[in-house]
């Protein structure tokens, strides 16, 4: 009876024991875990820290702009032009430009720069945008001229009138209109000079009276008076007739009219006159 009784009790107290020993481990286990727990408390503690601190300095820099007046907002501090120029002077153009550097690059009047741009007779096209964060893009095209309109003003490829200095363009043809319908009179001129090709001849002036009466003048020296109609025809009759009557003599002519219903008359240089009125005296 006794040893049973002593065998009961060691069992019991290995079971005590063992249950001692797994309440420690599991303490034991549960340490590092607390102090992973407490580990990322802590970041987080410093992310919301950092959070507040920077929606902090958002805040006071959007309250600054806010107040800030917005003329003032992110200032223009460059301006760039673009394009190909020959006759529009660049620096002229940054000189005009120069009061909108400072200016906010929200309130800049895009508007306002493209007329005060296109004021200048040579500019055809021009368009601006803003550059972040502090830059102007101008991109400006030049009007080509295609012939001299007066002796003060040009036409324009896109038959627009335009005062410049005429004296730098002698070579382009002169086209003028009364009726000023200048892109019928370049389209004109184009189809005439088309014909004119076949011949090597240049016409060097198109020029359109109040009546509607057309005046040529080829190669700079010799003028051709064609008259309000039927001037297509007109053209095919010079043409015919230059290579055999006109050419060998072309030095001596002063004017062909073709005003004439059947025909066409010649005006002679007076030197030429002079010269067949010797030859008949001496006959």
């Amino acid at each position: 009876m006794f040893k049973p009784y002593l065998f009961w009790q060691g069992k019991a107290a290995t079971k005590t024991t063992r249950k001692a020993t797994r309440k420690a481990t599991a303490k034991t286990r549960k340490r590092p875990q607390a102090r992973r727990n407490e580990q990322q408390e802590r970041i987080q503690l410093e992310i919301d820290r950092k959070w507040v601190l920077g929606a902090a300095v958002i805040m006071l820099v959007t309250l600054a702009v806010y107040l800030m007046p917005k003329e003032q907002w992110l200032p223009i501090e460059k301006i760039r032009i673009s394009g190909k120029f020959q006759q529009l002077d660049t620096q002229a153009m940054q000189q005009q430009l120069q009061p909108y550097l400072g200016q906010g690059f929200f309130a800049l009047d895009i508007q306002q720069i493209q007329q005060e741009i296109s004021q200048q007779a040579w500019v055809k096209n021009v368009s601006v945008r803003r550059i972040w964060p502090n830059q102007i893009y101008v991109n400006v095209e030049e009007k080509q001229a295609a012939a001299r309109w007066d002796d003060e003003h040009l036409l324009s490829a896109e038959a627009v009138i335009f005062p410049a200095d005429v004296s730098k363009f002698a070579q382009l043809p002169k086209i003028n209109g009364y009726s000023k319908q200048t892109r019928e009179l370049l389209e004109r001129y184009s189809r005439l000079q088309q014909r004119f090709d076949a011949l090597s001849i240049r016409l060097t002036a198109m020029v359109e009276d109040n009546k509607g009466s057309l005046k040529l003048e080829l190669d700079e020296r010799l003028l051709v008076s064609l008259g309000a109609g039927n001037n297509a025809t007109k053209i095919g009759h010079l043409l015919a007739v230059y290579p055999q009557y006109i050419a060998p003599k072309l030095e001596f002519i002063e004017q062909i009219d073709f005003r004439y219903s059947n025909g066409f008359a010649i005006a002679w240089k007076q030197q030429y006159l002079d010269k067949m009125q010797r030859g008949s005296n001496n006959v």
